[in-house]
């Protein structure tokens, strides 16, 4: 009896080892803290045994290792604001004063400019828009695609992402035929020939609102820009120096 006792715990000895073995580097791997000393110094793995676990191995050790984005980390921020012709955009309504706009955005205006007697402009960059408010209330709105300047000044930021789109689905970055598909033919074509900071080469007018393509490339004319105007006001003077002095009907 003695040696079958014996013989049992010598059988259950190694077993308990590697056990205890297993939890102590599962509770290593737990940590998540790699001592890179250490795993400079590791040795280098040994070749991968033939058959279907060596295939295992190199497969898992083939895998790309995906790259880290760089800063700024280009995402969203602010409330979404749905673009809403003749009404305003989300929350924020046509006629609202700068302390509403500044409350439902989160934040106070970014950038304040009294662009005249009558306009004031309150801009934001991370949310890519601006707010233009003629003797106190909002009259327009001008949402701009990530990459553009948000002015000439030194340090020179882009706008971000804007945070919004068309009821329909029109948004900032689409192709023009993909716009035209979802909110129609435009009433008119403004040709935009000379340079300008946003690479704005088209302004499509229609009702309540206007729509900027900017090229990108070659090959590449992207929704750059919308400007929304409440009915009855004129638009942004910055939006009129872009549309040039000649429209073409279509």
């Amino acid at each position: 009896m003695k040696h079958s006792s014996i013989a049992r715990s010598a059988r259950l000895l190694p077993l308990s080892a590697l056990t205890l073995t297993a939890l102590i580097g599962a509770s290593a791997c737990r940590s998540g803290d790699i001592d890179s000393r250490a795993a400079e110094s590791a040795p280098a793995p040994a070749a991968p045994s033939s058959g279907a676990g060596g295939a295992a191995q190199r497969a898992a050790r083939a895998r790309p290792i995906p790259p880290l984005a760089p800063e700024p980390w280009h995402v969203p921020v602010g409330p979404t604001l749905l673009l809403e012709p003749g009404k305003g955009m989300g929350p924020i309504r046509f006629g609202a004063h700068v302390e509403t706009i500044e409350r439902l955005i989160g934040e106070p205006c970014e950038e304040k400019r009294q662009e005249s007697p009558h306009v004031l402009a309150c801009r934001y960059s991370a949310q890519a828009v601006e707010f233009f408010l003629t003797d106190g209330a909002l009259t327009s709105a001008h949402v701009h695609r990530l990459g553009r300047p948000f002015h000439n000044q030194e340090p020179k930021p882009d706008f971000g992402i804007f945070n919004g789109r068309f009821p329909g689905g029109a948004a900032i970055g689409m192709l023009m035929s993909a716009v035209q598909e979802l909110l129609g033919k435009p009433k008119a074509v403004h040709p935009i020939k000379d340079p300008n900071p946003y690479d704005t080469i088209e302004v499509h007018d229609y009702d309540g609102f206007s729509l900027e393509y900017d090229r990108l490339g070659p090959d590449r004319v992207v929704l750059g820009g919308v400007v929304l105007t409440a009915p009855g006001a004129a638009k942004p003077a910055s939006s009129k120096a872009k549309a040039g002095s000649q429209a073409k009907a279509r």
